[in-house]
């Protein structure tokens, strides 16, 4: 650790040491060209000693430069041309001083071509340093757009990654792997493995690295991961060193990863979300991870018009949900509905979400056709002659959400069934056989459901 931390205290010494070639190599070629433009015969001995100052330092600069690389703080995949082509500037920075040693012994094309290619050299270098400290948009972030379309950068960097349905956002894949993917690989992957951690792979990351296993599922604070990626950050073992360091939406995402049992394979939707999860979801992936009703996350392609139209005929209202939803509301009013018309729904089951059938004449028997409606989730069965018996037919609607019994006969029988239906949410039970007591019993002992029942006074 000393051995470390000594060497930790040269590197940082690089960015002292790394201007000095540059001042005194540019200084050595300007004086030259201005002596060439002065036609003097003999240039200056100031110029090989410019050369060779710039040589020595330059060695100084690679020697504490490697240093710093050796300390993490900079990826590996970058850092690399940067690295060697400041340890071959040193022997090219010696090679000029005993080029220009011997001036006149070289024709001056020669000594033209050596200085363009120093030149050239220490912008390339320059460049890649700048990238390394600044981030590669330094240069670009505030250049005119038609000098950025130019030279083809933008600045649009997000974490978005066009998440809709919690559902079927995997945490890992879609969340976790690109945090490590653009923070951590680079160091910790196939090639490079600092400490021994090569997390570009779930079997190698659930290995660890030097020090044993980096994740301590259901633990994030005894997590070897999580603890290095919230230290302070000028710690040595603060993950990662490098610009890419995590924002607070990327910890925490990783710290509920991690508590919520580091699973690889599930979704957002199958472990728990506290209310600032949520918040840092929606704010970090733009993932709105409030429950939506299912007609807002079925996907169906839109019903032939023709079947529409025969619906319509025998005297339903039939209405889509809006332009892009083609989902169906469906509404009968009267005293004049059959099992016939029941039967004409069959055609549209997988796209009726709304059935409304208030008011009608209805009959038990009559909703056994619905159970095969596998996308209803309003169903509107008040002030109907609608018994326990017919309520049996709805047992399989596993999406209903609301379900409508106002002034209807069914009693207390049917609370067992109401309460299996996973996804109701709303059911209304007013001025029906059903006890003042047990319908408050329903709505304290099932979270998920809203129980409206009135008394009869």
């Amino acid at each position: 650790m000393i051995a470390l931390e000594f060497t930790t205290f040269l590197g940082r010494f690089h960015p002292l040491f790394v201007h000095l070639p540059i001042g005194f190599v540019l200084l050595a070629i300007v004086l030259e060209w201005w002596q060439i433009f002065r036609k003097e015969e003999k240039i200056s001995q100031l110029i090989p000693i410019s050369w060779f100052i710039s040589g020595a330092s330059a060695l100084m600069a690679a020697l504490c430069g490697w240093y710093l690389g050796e300390t993490g703080l900079y990826e590996e995949e970058e850092l690399f041309t940067h690295r060697w082509l400041g340890v071959a500037l040193v022997p090219i920075f010696f090679g000029g001083w005993c080029l220009k040693n011997r001036y006149a012994s070289f024709p001056k094309g020669i000594h033209h071509g050596f200085n363009l290619l120093i030149i050239v050299l220490l912008s390339i270098e320059g460049h890649k340093g700048g990238n390394l400290t600044h981030g590669e948009t330094y240069l670009t972030e505030y250049a005119p757009a038609p000098l950025k379309q130019l030279m083809g950068t933008t600045n649009e960097i997000s974490d978005q990654v066009q998440l809709v349905n919690p559902d079927s956002v995997k945490i890992y894949d879609d969340l976790i792997h690109p945090i490590f993917e653009n923070s951590c690989v680079a160091c910790h992957g196939n090639t490079i493995k600092r400490g021994g951690l090569n997390m570009a792979h779930i079997d190698s990351l659930q290995l660890g690295g030097n020090g044993g296993p980096s994740i301590v599922m259901g633990s994030a604070a005894e997590s070897e991961l999580f603890k290095r990626i919230t230290l302070p950050q000028k710690s040595i073992k603060f993950m990662p060193p490098t610009t890419k360091v995590l924002t607070y939406g990327q910890i925490k995402t990783i710290e509920w990863w991690i508590d919520q049992g580091a699973s690889f394979d599930a979704t957002v939707a199958d472990v728990e979300l506290s209310k600032n999860m949520k918040a840092v979801l929606l704010r970090q992936y733009d993932l709105n991870t409030e429950s939506l009703p299912w007609y807002e996350k079925v996907n169906v392609s839109p019903l032939d018009s023709t079947k529409i139209t025969a619906i319509a005929q025998q005297g339903f209202r039939v209405r889509t949900l809006g332009e892009e939803n083609p989902l169906l509301d469906i509404t009968y009013t009267g005293n004049n509905l059959t099992l016939e018309k029941i039967k004409a729904l069959e055609p549209a089951k997988g796209h009726i979400t709304w059935l409304a059938l208030s008011g009608t004449n209805v009959k038990n028997e009559w909703l056994s056709g619905l159970s095969s409606f596998s996308n209803l989730t309003r169903l509107e069965l008040d002030n109907t002659a609608i018994t326990d018996t017919g309520l049996v037919y709805l047992k399989n609607l596993t999406h209903l959400e609301v379900l409508n019994l106002y002034a209807t006969e069914v009693s207390n029988a049917s609370l067992d069934l109401i309460n299996g239906l996973p996804g109701l949410q709303r059911v209304y039970l007013s001025q029906t056989k059903v006890g003042q007591e047990e319908g408050k019993d329903l709505d304290e002992n099932n979270a998920e459901l809203s129980v409206i029942i009135a008394s009869s006074n």
